[in-house]
C-alpha cells in the first residue's frame, strides 16, 4: 500500500517554495482523497456502482485512501458542447472534495463524429486547462491522466480509429508538456475483449476491475527520486526507464531527453520516466531543488532539502544567500546559516531558515 505521506506537504515549508512538495509530510495525516473524474467508463455504465473501477480502486489502494466516483455518462473534455464535463455537478463535486490525487479519464465521447470534426482544435487546450484547474487547488493534488481504452460503436458515431490516432496522441502531449503522470489504459486493456460489454465501449465488471488494477499498480509504485552527485559535477540522474523528459520549474526542457541532466540554472528539477517498454505509461519524480550561490561569477550549485528532523539542510559548508521561487514564480530571499556543533550523518549543514517578507 502506498504511504499516504508521499502526497502531503508540511504547511510549515510550503510558504517557501513548491519545489519542496513531497520531501516532508505530517505523520498520521488524514486519508488521501482520490477523485476519479470521467465519463460513463468511470461512472460504471451497465454495471453496479460497487463494480465500477473507482470502487475497485478503493479496495486496491486500501487503508490511507478514500476514492470517490465523479463520473458522468456521455460527457466530453471539450467544453464548448452541451455535454461538456465542465458543466456538470460532478466537476464541482470533484473540486470541492479537496483531492490529494485526481485521475482524469475523458476523451471517448469527444471522438464522436458530430463533435470531433468541429471542435477537435479545442481538445488539447481544454484538457490542459482542466489539468491546471485541479493542480491549482489549495489541496495541490497530483493529477494523473489516462489514454482512452478501445471504444468502437458506429451507431453512436464513435470510431476507435479517431481515439487511437487523434484523441490519445493529444492526451499524451498534454501529459508530456504539463509534466504529469500518464496511465496507458489503452495498451493495458487491449487483448482483453472479454473485459468489454456488447456495446464495444464500456467495461464489464471484469474490465472495470482490470482497469482499477492498471491504475492502482501505478499509484502504488514508490515515488521515483532523482539521484544527484554530491558536487553536482555529474548532474542529476533519473532511475532506469524507457524514455525521459526533464523539466525545470514545471517547464519542459526541450531536447533534454537523456537519463541524466546537468543543471544550467537554479530551480526545481523533475523528470518524467516511461516505465515500461510496451506501454506509454509514465511517472514523474519528486522535485529536486537546485540553489546557486548569489554574487559569484561562477555560481556554486548546492542542494537544499528537508532533513529527517524537518529542518532545511544545505549541502556543503559556510553561509549562503539563496533565492527560492514561490508557486506563482515570485522569488523569496532566504538566508541559510550553518549551525555550530555536530553535523548530520550525511554531512550536510543544517540551516535554520527565515524567509523575508515579499515586497
Amino acid at each position: 500500500m502506498v504511504n499516504s505521506m508521499q502526497h502531503t506537504t508540511a504547511p510549515t515549508i510550503r510558504c517557501l517554495t513548491i519545489c519542496l512538495v513531497g520531501f516532508a509530510a505530517w505523520v498520521g495525516a488524514a486519508d488521501v482523497k482520490v477523485a476519479c473524474v470521467g465519463n460513463s467508463i468511470t461512472a460504471g455504465m451497465g454495471i453496479a456502482s460497487n463494480q465500477a473501477y473507482p470502487a475497485k480502486l478503493d479496495s486496491i489502494l486500501g487503508t490511507g485512501y478514500q476514492v470517490t466516483n465523479h463520473g458522468n455518462s456521455g460527457k466530453t473534455m471539450i467544453r464548448a458542447v452541451n455535454d461538456a464535463y465542465w458543466k456538470q455537478p460532478q466537476f464541482g463535486d470533484a473540486i470541492s472534495s479537496s483531492p490529494g490525487i485526481v485521475i482524469i479519464e475523458l476523451g471517448t465521447n469527444d471522438s464522436k463524429d458530430y463533435i470531433w470534426p468541429s471542435y477537435k482544435q479545442d481538445f488539447k487546450r481544454d484538457y490542459r486547462a482542466m489539468v491546471d484547474t485541479f493542480r491549482n487547488l489549495s489541496s495541490k493534488p497530483e493529477v494523473w491522466i489516462c489514454l482512452q481504452p478501445r471504444a468502437n460503436n458506429p451507431s453512436w458515431g464513435m470510431l476507435d480509429a479517431v481515439i487511437e490516432k487523434q484523441v490519445n496522441p493529444l492526451i499524451q502531449q498534454v501529459a508530456m508538456e504539463a509534466g504529469i503522470p500518464l496511465v496507458d489504459l489503452r495498451t493495458g486493456m487491449n487483448g482483453h475483449p472479454e473485459w468489454f460489454q456488447s456495446d464495444s465501449v464500456h467495461p464489464n465488471a471484469a474490465g472495470a476491475k482490470g482497469m482499477a488494477s492498471i491504475i492502482g499498480t501505478l499509484l502504488k509504485r514508490p515515488t521515483i527520486t532523482v539521484a544527484m552527485d554530491a558536487s553536482l559535477e555529474g548532474g542529476l540522474h533519473a532511475p532506469q526507464g524507457f524514455g525521459f523528459q526533464w523539466y525545470r520549474n514545471d517547464t519542459l526542457l526541450a531536447g533534454e531527453t537523456a537519463q541524466s541532466l546537468k543543471p544550467k540554472a537554479r530551480g526545481s528539477y523533475k523528470v518524467s520516466v516511461k516505465i515500461e517498454a510496451n506501454t506509454q505509461s509514465r511517472v514523474v519524480s519528486r522535485p529536486t531543488l537546485i540553489v546557486a550561490g548569489m554574487g559569484m561569477r561562477t555560481p556554486k550549485q548546492r542542494l537544499l532539502r528537508v532533513g529527517p528532523s524537518g529542518r532545511l539542510e544545505l549541502s556543503g559548508s559556510g553561509a549562503l544567500q539563496v533565492r527560492l521561487s514561490q508557486t506563482g514564480g515570485r522569488e523569496v530571499d532566504v538566508l541559510g546559516k550553518p549551525t555550530s556543533g555536530a553535523k548530520p550523518a550525511n554531512g550536510a549543514d543544517t540551516a535554520p531558515v527565515g524567509s523575508k517578507r515579499e515586497p
